[in-house]
């Protein structure tokens, strides 16, 4: 009898279904590996454009005020007052200080690793559109400033009232120039009445801004001379600092907005600016024209920081004619090799090292070990700028002598 074959339909075997299985979990991870891996890859993007965001926008916020600094002071020294030892206490409108450490602040942190030491920047901006020019006072009928007043002709303006302000001679050809920082006390019909130094600091003992100085009717820097020769002026005057600190264990840029001027603190402006660099650098004024700034520190040549120049370290970096003279204080001050280097300052450079906000630690990160780009290998995405800025006015004040 012959055997009918059966309609039903025939199913899988187990094999082929084991076989399927396989398959498509092979299928099912490589998707899921290749979306794992662009989905890393767009928060790695995402987090590179982040760093390089954060360094761009500290490196706008700070060169906004170096381009401004010394607008009417120019390269001359500031004499804040007078530091604990009695010695002038000196500034300049743009200022770096080497890997700071601010022993004197409790709320500065370093960081644990010493390399990423940070340099601070100390900006001094003033208005030149609120200049006001100093007229010859009644009595004496030949000076300027007498005794506790600055004479500008007539009633001060009102934005001078309880201002802190910059008295500034720019030099001639003969004589150099320098700047007195003080604070208006009160608006007489004559003038202001200010106190020399910056607020809350003792008034310089000697030069200048010495403020007994300037009762004498011989004296050589104000008293004889003609209102209009040495072109003296007052201009309101503002301070800016900034610093890295690591509070917790993270790098932040913060940012003093009345810099050594005022009371205010720091504050936090930019998370994860890992390192602050600065560098001045000086133009010889007998150099030809195209040749190369020479930069403060540098230590292919052995140039070190302008903070931390001695006549004995700075003197031989001068390549021009200059008057030595006696710096007082010691090494700093006019007559110092590093007050004739800054005098001569053009450019500013800052190096900005921003870091991605998270580590993306793989394991086998060895302690201290660095990249071909000599970063750390410790998981964080870096990203550093370079810009050289030139300050407005710092070839136009303060270079005569």
């Amino acid at each position: 009898m012959k055997q009918l074959r059966s309609t039903t339909p025939r199913g899988f075997t187990l094999i082929e279904l084991m076989v399927a299985a396989s398959m498509s979990m092979v299928v099912l991870a490589t998707a899921i590996g290749v979306s794992v891996h662009l989905q890393r890859r767009g928060l790695l993007e995402e987090r590179i454009m982040e760093t390089q965001n954060k360094g761009r926008a500290a490196r706008d916020l700070m060169a906004f005020g170096v381009q401004r600094a010394g607008a009417g002071i120019g390269s001359v020294s500031l004499t804040g007052g007078r530091t604990p030892a009695g010695e002038a206490d000196l500034f300049y409108a743009v200022w770096a200080r080497p890997q700071a450490t601010f022993p004197d602040d409790a709320t500065f942190v370093p960081p644990t690793n010493a390399a990423l030491l940070s340099d601070a920047l100390e900006v001094w901006e003033t208005d030149p559109a609120r200049m006001v020019l100093l007229e010859q006072c009644p009595l004496p009928a030949t000076a300027s400033w007498f005794e506790d007043t600055l004479c500008v002709g007539g009633l001060p303006p009102a934005f001078l009232d309880n201002a802190v302000i910059a008295v500034v001679f720019p030099g001639t050809k003969d004589e150099r120039g320098w700047a007195c920082v003080g604070q208006v006390t009160n608006l007489v019909a004559e003038g202001v009445e200010w106190t020399p130094a910056i607020p809350g600091r003792p008034a310089p003992a000697d030069g200048n801004c010495h403020p007994d100085a300037v009762t004498l009717p011989e004296s050589p820097w104000l008293g004889t001379r003609e209102p209009r020769e040495g072109g003296m002026y007052l201009l309101p005057l503002t301070s800016r600092s900034y610093r890295v600190n690591w509070p917790g264990g993270t790098p932040v840029l913060e940012m003093d907005a009345d810099g050594p001027m005022g009371p205010a603190g720091y504050t936090a402006v930019s998370q994860d600016i890992e390192q602050l660099q600065v560098r001045l650098g000086v133009n010889a004024p007998n150099a030809l024209p195209g040749a190369p700034v020479r930069f403060f520190p540098d230590a292919e040549t052995g140039r070190p920081s302008l903070a931390t120049c001695t006549q004995a370290t700075c003197a031989a970096h001068i390549s021009w004619a200059w008057d030595a003279g006696v710096p007082v204080p010691p090494d700093r001050g006019p007559g110092s090799a590093g007050d004739e280097l800054m005098r001569h300052m053009r450019v500013v450079e800052l190096s900005i090292t921003a870091r991605s906000q998270r580590a993306e630690l793989t394991g086998n990160e060895a302690p201290g070990a660095r990249d071909d780009e000599g970063n750390l290998r410790d998981g964080y995405k870096r990203r550093h700028s370079v810009i050289r800025l030139a300050p407005r006015n710092f070839a136009f004040v303060g270079t005569g002598g």
